[in-house]
């Protein structure tokens, strides 16, 4: 099973390096800070949304869609009338779709100053929520199971999270 600490071994080498460039280049120290917050933020993502990722190839190995959501709202409403799943797990798979996305409006702005950052988040949001989803579908069809389940409904309850971020970041200038 590839882990969250296989995440964090690769990442931080990486981050290494990345540091390098950023001092090479000269970068003032408060754009590395924030660059550094950005991109421990999308590790974090990543962690979230693609790991544990098992690779048990001799287990029961199957082909099975049924988690899988491709129907808007369908989860959603599973979610909220499920009497038997507790408030913390409703608030976890609900909540914590949208909480996901909610600093990206923080960082890309401070990151992408001057370049229509408006645009340049809506479009990095975009293909950050989609590349999540259509991973952790890739992931399953290579495992020939479903490990993490692909749901529209995330993508919807990350839109959510983006427009509290770009209200958040509107109420707080």
């Amino acid at each position: 099973m590839l882990d969250y600490e296989f995440l964090f071994i690769i990442s931080i080498p990486i981050y290494i390096v990345f540091l390098i460039v950023l001092i090479w280049k000269k970068i003032s120290l408060n754009k590395i800070i924030l660059k550094s917050l950005f991109y421990f933020y999308v590790i974090s993502i990543i962690a979230v949304t693609i790991f544990p990722i098992p690779i048990q190839w001799l287990k029961e190995i199957w082909i099975y869609w049924g988690n899988n959501n491709f129907i808007p709202f369908e989860s959603i409403f599973d979610i909220m009338f499920n009497d038997n799943l507790s408030i913390a797990i409703k608030m976890k798979q609900i909540v914590g779709n949208i909480i996901l996305f909610i600093p990206m409006w923080f960082l890309i702005p401070l990151i992408l100053k001057g370049k229509n950052s408006f645009k340049n988040a809506l479009l990095i949001w975009i293909l950050s929520s989609l590349s999540i989803e259509l991973l952790q579908c890739l992931i399953s069809l290579l495992l020939w199971f479903s490990y993490k389940v692909t749901d529209i409904d995330d993508i919807l309850l990350n839109v959510l999270g983006f427009v509290f971020g770009y209200i958040l970041s509107k109420y707080i200038k």
